[in-house]
Formats: C-alpha cells, sequence, structure tokens
C-alpha cells in the first residue's frame, strides 16, 4: 500500500512539474511573439523617419549636393538608433529562447512511469532576467 501511495506521489509530482514547465515556455513564447512584433513595428518606424527625412531636404530649396550630405548624416543617425533598438529587441527573444532552452534541459526529455514528462524535482526559475533586460512591457523602444 505504502509503495502504491509512494507512486501515485511520484506521478503528482511529474504532473504538476510539467504543467508548470508547459506554462512557464507557453508564457516565454507568447512574449517572444510580442517582441518579434515590436522589432517589426521598429523597422516599419525607421521607413517612416527616413521617407520624412528625404521628404524634408526636398522642400528646404538647398542644393542637391547639400540636400544629398544632410539626408545621408540622418538617415545613418537613424539607422544607428533603429540598429540599437533592434539588438535590444533581439537580446530579448534571444534571452526568452535560453530560457526555454533550461526549462528543455531542467524537465528531461524522458517519459516517466505515469506517462508525464520531466522528472521529480525540476523547477524553474521564473523571476530570472536575461542579460540587459528591463521588465517586460513590450513596446517599441523610445527614440528620441
Amino acid at each position: 500500500m505504502s509503495d502504491l501511495l509512494q507512486s501515485m506521489k511520484r506521478a503528482s509530482q511529474r504532473l504538476v512539474t510539467s504543467v508548470a514547465d508547459t506554462g512557464a515556455k507557453t508564457m516565454l513564447k507568447t512574449d517572444m511573439v510580442f517582441l518579434e512584433r515590436d522589432i517589426k513595428a521598429r523597422k516599419q518606424a525607421f521607413g517612416i523617419e527616413v521617407y520624412d527625412i528625404l521628404r524634408s531636404n526636398n522642400s528646404t530649396g538647398t542644393s542637391v549636393t547639400g540636400a544629398a550630405t544632410i539626408s545621408a548624416s540622418d538617415i545613418q543617425k537613424a539607422y544607428e538608433l533603429c540598429q540599437d533598438d533592434i539588438r535590444q529587441l533581439e537580446n530579448k527573444v534571444n534571452s526568452k529562447k535560453r530560457e526555454m532552452d533550461n526549462i528543455d534541459q531542467s524537465s528531461g526529455v524522458g517519459v516517466g512511469a505515469a506517462g508525464g514528462v520531466g522528472g521529480v524535482g525540476t523547477s524553474v526559475d521564473l523571476n530570472s532576467v536575461g542579460m540587459d533586460d528591463e521588465p517586460e512591457a513590450p513596446g517599441i523602444p523610445s527614440t528620441p
């Protein structure tokens, strides 16, 4: 009787761990989707910035070579800001991927006696923050 109780206890622990790991991975996947959306939105905002730069330089009435020099400089600045913003967002995506890999490694790949995935004693630190991560509020980084 004691063996049956211990077996049921281990099986329930594996189930709880599996459910917790699956929930954590789902949350990370959702965050990654939002971050990918933010990357796309930032790239689109960059396109609008470049268009506005080129349009404003055409309407100022400066010489063609002067406008081209101003445009190239302004476009380069806008590109560098955009690139930095995208790098930050990509770092967050990569951090989420590493967290998912850690969950996979901590839960194991084998199937337990009760048919659950994972092992006894696996845990995930949901409060861990990746490198240079700020508190998550997916959105386009502010640009000056």
